[in-house]
């Protein structure tokens, strides 16, 4: 038979929580074999009789006394308690039977009058453990609350965390039904167990006790029917919290002064029968006026708001109170200052204004509604006319106003009437500016009413259909439009913030709708009214072109903003607006000579480019009905198309000539390329990004579908619009997949246009653009989709057919190349793989070196590109034995022996080869960014050609940090293939095996010299962390740059000398400690460098004739500066003080540097040394 008082004795004597928990749960199992029989049970009770005899005598002694007794017993009594505790947590739930969990819960209920100093917490926890059980009954719930009430004052003096578990009890018992039903039936209306809470719990002030007392509060307002008296009782409890707060503490405890100002808030909004004390004491605390803090106020104003919202009945919770609140809050707005006071005033008005409308299922009587609103009318109207109030007024009463659809119905005719009449008779600019304002919030507000309507009542949208229109109508001509004309005409900087205004103005008006009979939505304003708008905006925005540079002086560029985005949102509800907007900047453009245009026509012609494709593609306008017919089927393209087909009607602009001729041309090109990007920025922004991903795919042959299209579809869907389009909703991802269509075909017609058209249109110039929108549209079609229109062969065919072969447009007009890039950028590998046929395209294009001049600099940039492009998007297998690795390692083969030859006999010319070099260079980067293995095969005749004593090794050595190079044409985006640590790839197979050739020799110090510019090439254009294991090496090669400085100013030398700069920089950010040995060497060497690397010494250090390009030399002081600027604040000042007079001066002197950005780096720099002493 289990001993009890064994394990009982042993749990009392250990202090390890473990050890504890392994004997309670002993105690239990016993328990629970014996299947809670009522000897074991009381056998297991009894066991802390000890401890309990104990206490009574303790206690004796201090009723007798009148001092602690026992002191050494109250620990083991809690411990035994705590025994029992644990065994219950243990304990099936379901053993104890009724009669047990009664005597257990009289035995540990009587601890709460029989022993405060002991036992009090583990007898909370026990009472929370025989709760759960399936024995327990409601009435034992009541005796609990009324047994754990006994504490009275010696509540307070329990720990947090025992009274925490009391709260835990209290809370669980008193939202259980069936207790409550009890304790209600027991208590009735007076609830005196409540009063005995409060009196218990009334100097609570920890936070976390503080929730949960909030909580059982609330709940005891909300389910429980508290008589008068009491719930005054429980509401001067709550109110001597607030308003509340929490002190800051150094131990996180997991509570905010949010959550405890919620808290308080909950209680207050608990039950409608705190409304006759909440709202008095709520204005009370209000109005004291400066007294009170912005924080307190707004607390105030918040818990206002719930309390309104929460309650029921608002007849008799609210209604009562209302004149009281208004009259406290008005002078919230009407003088206030604080933004945040004025917003949760503002709340709380139109709290009251939906709380008296009703509810989702049912209204109440208008008249309620309507007496709080004539009360706001009243009080604000006349302010209106006062420019002092007039702002604050009108706030008033378009948030009450707007509140619900019914209290806009009741005034909203009455308001706008009312803005009208003080429009008629301004006080001052800025009152007009205050009224607009005013009227534009209230259209905005009107806006919103009718977008939600149909989630409101449906008595709301049957409301809105006999809405009448009469002052809505006559807004445009009554009030902006004349205010328009008479401002516009004195652009001086008050009137062009009311025109700002007025601009904000007329677009809310437009996009006003009404709701028809059927439930459709219309536009408000007429076509004719939306036209007149669209005219005024439009002249705004198309001034630069037809005003001369003299005539447009006005400054005012934030006006066009506004204008533009007026207009926008024009468009997108009146679409016929945006053909007006396009016609008129098209006639004005085609009216300019652009042959001979100026800056500043060059400069309007831009902006009205950029306009015209914001306006009308950065959103996808909506299908609203208007008054306007059309003959055509609008679509959510329509203004994509417009755009398009006026810039490829009004092409080209100019005939090509040398400086800025070309530039209008370009210009054009630009708004195309902007349109796509602004239009597929929409879709995605509209659609989300998966679905425009998912609607990019298609396995039809969209450039077949096009060769049966007349050659003037365009101008016909622009015309009469198109059967397909027209059936396009706003919200169908749909549209994305024909923007894409329409995007190609826009594509293919500029590209047969440039490949066969007058080529001296086409400047190279152009074509760049062009190539880059062709790449912006096929990088976003689906793989399959780029192989079903075999878009890798119009790469090179330029769509110009089927019966075309590739390669007879290879080598032939110069930049004509660049189309080709243009479109293989944006292919997928999978799409290509065609191209890598043995002996085939890619092959013949990557190896071929012919066709260089005249341009010899610009087209070898065009080839490297796509060379680039080609040795890196090969779709490969698992294997290098697929056709397409062995066409790119015959390619880089064929690049090895073209550098090995150039670089080893004296017949290729160093500027052919400078170019020649430039593409195998890039091929190679391509091959690299994959990590091709091919690549490996080529690094002893790179070695080589750096080692050879050969003019052209200068150029191999400089150029070989293109192969790790960040690349325009190789990114993700553009479905490049690149691997994650292909530049520690690159750098361990290319850089690494060259340092110790990089080490000064007597035999070989100039091919050292070259090894160290192919090093420090590749490492610059690297992370810090690539080549972090080689600093200390890597720190030598740097210190012999920079005090090797030969032929400075000739292009190599300082090139090398600005990539040693560089990578100082990083290796100083990053590891200063590897430099700590070379600081002599660095200060000393950076300050001759920059003296150098002065525009007045150039001329004494020529060589051969050619100074430093200015570029290389303005960077290489800022670097210098850079350097010399970090060392004070990565080093102590003992290292420093050695050099210290002498940077102060030399940074003084560099403080007038020619250069503004080396100045500011030079300042910086003299300011970290001065604080070396």
């Amino acid at each position: 038979m289990a001993n009890f008082k064994d394990w009982a004795l042993q749990y009392v004597l250990s202090d390890e929580e473990p050890a504890q928990r392994e004997i309670a749960a002993k105690a239990a199992k016993e328990i629970e074999s014996s299947g809670a029989s009522r000897t074991v049970v009381g056998n297991w009770a009894a066991s802390v009789q000890p401890w309990m005899t104990r206490a009574q005598s303790d206690h004796d002694d201090q009723m007798d006394d009148g001092e602690d007794g026992g002191g050494g017993d109250i620990i083991a009594r809690a411990k035994a308690l705590g025994f029992l505790a644990g065994t219950l947590e243990t304990l099936d739930r379901k053993l104890l039977k009724t009669d047990q969990v009664v005597f257990l819960v009289g035995f540990f209920g009587a601890m709460f009058s029989y022993d405060h100093k002991a036992g009090i917490t583990a007898s909370a926890k026990a009472l929370r453990q025989l709760y759960a059980m399936k024995g327990f009954k409601p009435d034992m719930g009541v005796k609990m609350i009324e047994d754990v009430s006994k504490l009275k004052e010696d509540f307070r003096l329990q720990t947090a965390s025992t009274r925490l578990g009391i709260y835990e009890l209290f809370l669980g018992l008193i939202q259980d039904p069936a207790v409550s039903s009890e304790l209600q039936h027991k208590y009735g209306s007076s609830c005196g167990f409540t009063v005995d809470l409060l009196q218990l719990c009334q100097n609570e002030r920890d936070p976390r006790n503080l929730m949960l007392w909030f909580k059982i509060i609330a709940v005891l307002l909300a389910d429980y029917s508290t008589s008068t008296e009491v719930t005054e009782e429980i509401f001067k409890a709550v109110s001597a919290y607030f308003p509340i707060s929490l002190r800051s503490s150094a131990t996180p405890i997991g509570i905010t002064a949010k959550d405890l100002k919620g808290a308080v808030r909950a209680c207050f909004s608990a039950h409608q029968r705190l409304s006759t004390l909440t709202f008095p004491f709520l204005m009370q605390k209000l109005d004291q006026g400066d007294a009170v803090t912005v924080a307190v106020k707004v607390d105030i104003l918040k818990t206002t708001k719930a309390c309104i919202e929460q309650y029921e009945n608002p007849q008799t919770s609210v209604v009562p109170h209302i004149e009281k609140i208004w009259n406290s809050l008005k002078y919230e707005v009407r003088n206030g200052e604080v933004k945040e006071t004025i917003e949760a005033t503002l709340e709380v008005l139109q709290a009251i204004a939906n709380k008296l409308d009703g509810f989702k299922t049912q209204k109440l009587d208008v008249s309620l509604l309507k007496s709080y609103v004539d009360l706001v009318f009243k009080d604000c109207r006349d302010d209106l006319a006062n420019p002092t109030y007039t702002k604050q007024a009108g706030l008033l009463l378009m948030t009450v106003i707007t509140s619900n659809v019914r209290a806009y119905m009741l005034e909203s005719a009455s308001f706008v009437g009312c803005i009208r009449q003080n429009f008629r008779q301004p006080k001052s600019p800025s009152h007009t500016r205050d009224l607009v304002l005013i009227l534009n919030s209230f259209l905005k507000a009107r806006l919103e009413l009718v977008r939600n309507r149909s989630q409101g009542h449906p008595e709301d949208e049957k409301q809105l259909k006999t809405e009448p229109r009469v002052h809505l109508d006559a807004l445009f001509h009554d009030v902006y439009l004349g205010i328009w004309t008479a401002k516009a005409n004195e652009p001086n900087s008050e009137n062009i913030e009311i025109l700002k205004q007025v601009t904000q103005g007329l677009a809310l008006l437009a996009n006003q709708q009404v709701v028809q009979q059927d439930g459709s939505s219309s536009l408000l304003c007429s076509g004719k009214i939306c036209s007149e708008i669209c005219t005024l905006l439009t002249q705004c925005l198309v001034k630069g072109l037809t005003l001369s540079s003299n005539d447009n002086t006005a400054n005012d560029a934030t006006f066009e903003e506004e204008a533009l985005l007026a207009l926008r949102s024009l468009v997108m509800v009146y679409t016929p607006a945006y053909e007006e907007f396009v016609r008129r900047a098209t006639t004005e453009i085609r009216s300019r000579d652009w042959e001979n245009a100026s800056s500043y026509s060059l400069d309007a012609l831009k902006s009205v480019v950029s306009r015209l494709a914001f306006v009308g593609c950065s959103q996808i306008p909506s299908r609203v009905a208007s008054d306007t017919t059309s003959s055509k089927s609008l679509s959510p393209l329509q203004h994509f198309i417009t755009l398009t087909t006026a810039v490829l009607e009004i092409f080209p602009l100019s005939a090509p000539g040398p400086g800025t001729k070309a530039l209008a041309n370009s210009y054009a090109i630009a708004g195309i390329h902007a349109a796509l990007l602004f239009f597929r920025d929409a879709c995605t922004a509209k659609y989300q990004p998966e679905a425009v991903v998912s609607y990019s795919k298609s396995d039809k042959n969209w450039i077949e579908e096009f060769g049966q299209l007349p050659d003037d579809w365009l101008q016909k869907l622009q015309v009469s619009g198109d059967e397909t389009l027209g059936a396009l909703n706003e919200d169908d991802p749909e549209v994305y997949r024909q923007f894409l269509r329409l995007s190609l075909y826009v594509v293919r017609h500029l590209y047969r246009t440039a490949s066969s058209g007058t080529q001296s249109i086409w400047t190279g110039r152009i074509l760049g653009q062009l190539a880059d929108i062709a790449a912006l549209v096929i990088r976003n079609l689906g793989e399959q989709l780029q192989i079903s229109c075999n878009l890798a062969h119009e790469a090179f065919n330029f769509f110009a057919g089927p019966q075309t072969q590739p390669s007879k447009h290879i080598s032939t007009e110069p930049f004509i190349e660049l189309l080709t890039r243009g479109v293989l950028e944006g292919l997928w590998p999978g799409a290509m793989v065609n191209l890598y046929n043995p002996g085939g395209i890619a092959e013949k294009f990557l190896c071929n070196t012919d066709g260089l001049e005249p341009f010899l600099g610009l087209q070898s940039d065009i080839r490297a590109s796509i060379g680039s492009i080609l040795a890196n998007k090969y779709k490969g297998g698992p294997s290098t034995s697929d056709p397409e690795s062995q066409t790119v390692k015959r390619v880089l083969g064929f690049w090895g022996e073209q550098i090995n030859k150039a670089t080893t006999s004296d017949g290729t010319d160093p500027k052919i080869f400078q170019a020649l070099n430039n593409i195998a260079m890039h091929i190679v980067a391509g091959a690299a960014a994959r990590q091709d293995k091919a690549v490996i095969d080529l690094i002893p005749v790179f070695q080589a050609a750096i080692g050879s004593e050969h003019a052209n090794s200068e150029t191999v050595a400089r150029s070989l940090g293109t192969l790790v190079k960040d690349s325009e044409v190789l990114k993700t985006d553009n479905h490049a293939v690149i691997r994650r640590f292909n530049k520690q790839w690159a750098y361990s197979h290319l850089a690494k095996p060259l340092y110790p050739l990089a080490s000064p020799s007597a035999d070989g110090a100039s091919a050292a010299m070259r090894y160290r510019t192919a090093i420090l090439s590749i490492v610059s254009n690297c992370p810090f962390n690539v080549y972090e294991a080689d600093v200390e090496p890597l720190v030598r090669l740097l210190i012999t740059t920079l005090t090797d400085r030969s032929g400075l100013s000739q292009r190599v030398p300082s090139q090398r000398l600005v990539s040693a700069l560089e990578i100082l920089v990083e290796i100083l950010s990053n590891e200063p400690d590897a430099l700590k040995g070379h600081l002599k060497a660095i200060i000393s060497g950076g300050m001759k460098i920059y003296e150098e690397c002065l525009p007045e010494n150039q001329d004494e250090v020529k060589t051969g004739g050619k100074a430093a390009p200015r570029r290389n030399l303005v960077m290489a002081r800022k670097l210098v500066l850079q350097v010399l600027g970090a060392v004070p604040k990565k080093f102590e000042e003992r290292y420093l003080l050695p050099y210290s007079l002498q940077l102060q001066r030399m940074l003084g002197l560099s403080c007038g540097d020619p250069v503004r950005e080396v100045r500011q780096i030079a300042r910086f720099a003299r300011g970290n040394w001065l604080k070396v002493v």
